[in-house]
């Protein structure tokens, strides 16, 4: 199905073919699990090849869509939260989550906008805890030129076998960060069962 889409894409003028990269950035940036914003970056490498289009070109169609997504996704993080899990609002409302987010903010956004697993919490919970906008804007844009420069810049030059390859260590990786992610939890789950009553947050 998706090399269907990915051969529709190749048939469409360098135009719409921006425009559909826009818009899967877009609402890939807004953080929207399960988007794949990998397929236009495919077809733009080929247009690339063609002399179609310029890199440059695919890299301000991308950038822009992620950046505007993400902003639009801070925006809305307060009308989007009320429609998950009462766990979820109530942590992204914390007082742990605002202090999180004012020392790790910038760094969370920037890494948000590649790794899609912190792309969307990431983005809910800096709209929702009322991280300074005007960071917000200067590191979405970051992470977005780093997310869309990097990897429309390595599929354009090693093409298809370069997600192949990411695909592969991310599976190599797995069972080593999920100990990570349980060692991290365990910490957390200690400290706030031997912090004193009156030092829980909520």
């Amino acid at each position: 199905m998706l090399w269907q889409v990915l051969a529709w894409l190749d048939s469409l003028n360098p135009f719409w073919l921006h425009f559909s990269s826009f818009t899967l950035m877009f609402l890939e940036g807004m953080g929207i699990p399960g988007i794949p914003g990998f397929l236009p970056m495919l077809a733009l490498s080929e247009s690339i090849h063609a002399g179609q289009t310029t890199l440059w070109e695919a890299l301000l169609s991308g950038t822009l869509g992620n950046w505007l997504g993400s902003l639009a996704g801070y925006r809305l993080a307060a009308s989007l939260l009320t429609r998950l899990p009462l766990s979820w609002q109530r942590l992204a409302h914390s007082r742990r989550t605002a202090r999180l987010m004012n020392r790790y903010g910038g760094l969370l956004v920037v890494v948000s906008r590649t790794i899609g697993s912190l792309r969307t919490p990431v983005t809910l919970y800096a709209g929702a805890s009322h991280y300074a906008w005007p960071a917000y804007l200067a590191f979405s844009a970051l992470g977005a030129a780093l997310h869309v420069g990097v990897w429309q810049t390595l599929i354009w030059r090693f093409g298809p076998s370069i997600l192949e390859q990411f695909e592969r260590l991310q599976g190599q990786a797995l069972p080593y960060l999920i100990g990570a992610a349980v060692v991290v939890a365990g910490v957390v789950w200690w400290r706030h069962k031997h912090k004193a009553p009156e030092e829980i947050e909520i």
